[in-house]
């Protein structure tokens, strides 16, 4: 997934109250937000928006932008809105003034950036069918990234490195296949994740290989496509993004998620609590965080 792009990176997001305050704190890769019915998926969702767009008040951010720098996002109830350097206290507001004279953190040189949500009717919808993804996916993925490397001259093999590739993907281009590596393996992980659930037990799920490629191509073509965006790169919100699926297969589509994120910042919310016993085994090894409820008193 492409880097070149300014990066947001949310660490904290602060709500006022009624004479208090709640926070939440966010993985840089990955946070499941438990426990969120549809209307606190969208509230969630507004909130984060209106703290990077400086749309709302009483919402504040702490955030990382590309450069490494830790900013403090203020928005009072009352009075204008700030962005401090915390490792320098400089008052760095004037850095993120869009054109409209809003304090906003995803307007920069190339326009104005939106968070991507990508709910289960995009997956659905969205989900791309492609014959060299589905061919590619089949075959022994160690052999056929070393063929790879060795025809674009990174890897240590000798001799006929184009025979080689062409042994293992037919008339595939090398470039193309590298440009879809992500999707290539993924659809493979999960084929092979399923062909072993269907030895071990009858409740395997009931998708067939076709499908199960297009699957995993759906997902990483949404991400690839919020990265792809014009603008800096904001978070991703997966909106309950797996609730169509049979159920017997989420499990495997959760355990690709962490690999697929790449660079990008990746929040699922969901009300599922099967994806939360999920999340809560993951976030012990650290590859993510959970939030049970969706916001915690600080």
């Amino acid at each position: 997934m492409r880097a070149d792009r300014p990066l947001v990176l949310v660490e904290r997001l602060i709500v006022e109250g009624d004479g208090d305050a709640a926070s939440v704190d966010f993985h840089p890769r990955l946070t499941v937000l438990g426990g969120m019915p549809a209307d606190a998926r969208g509230a969630f969702g507004s909130l984060l928006a209106g703290a990077l767009h400086g749309t709302v008040r009483g919402v504040h951010a702490e955030v990382v932008d590309d450069t490494g720098r830790r900013l403090v996002v203020l928005r009072p109830a009352s009075g204008p809105h700030r962005v401090v350097d915390v490792a320098t206290s400089a008052d760095v507001t004037a850095q993120h003034r869009g054109f409209d004279g809003r304090v906003d953190l995803l307007s920069g040189q190339y326009g104005r950036a939106t968070i991507t949500r990508i709910t289960a009717a995009d997956l659905r919808n969205r989900t791309p069918r492609n014959d060299a993804v589905r061919a590619l996916s089949a075959v022994d993925q160690v052999a056929l990234w070393g063929a790879a490397d060795a025809l674009l001259g990174r890897g240590s093999g000798r001799g006929d490195a184009a025979g080689r590739w062409r042994s293992l993907a037919g008339d595939a281009d090398v470039h193309w296949a590298t440009d879809h590596r992500t999707e290539i393996q993924a659809a493979a992980r999960l084929r092979q994740h399923i062909a072993a659930l269907r030895s071990l037990s009858s409740s395997a799920p009931d998708l067939s290989d076709d499908d199960a490629v297009a699957l995993a191509q759906g997902i990483v073509s949404q991400l690839t496509a919020a990265t792809n965006a014009t603008g800096t790169r904001p978070p991703v919100l997966l909106d309950e993004t797996f609730d169509q699926l049979e159920p017997a297969v989420v499990p495997l589509l959760l355990e690709l998620l962490p690999g697929l994120v790449g660079d990008l910042q990746v929040m699922l919310l969901t009300d599922d609590e099967a994806i939360a016993s999920w999340a809560r085994l993951e976030a012990l090894a650290g590859e993510l965080a959970l939030i049970e409820p969706a916001l915690a008193a600080d």
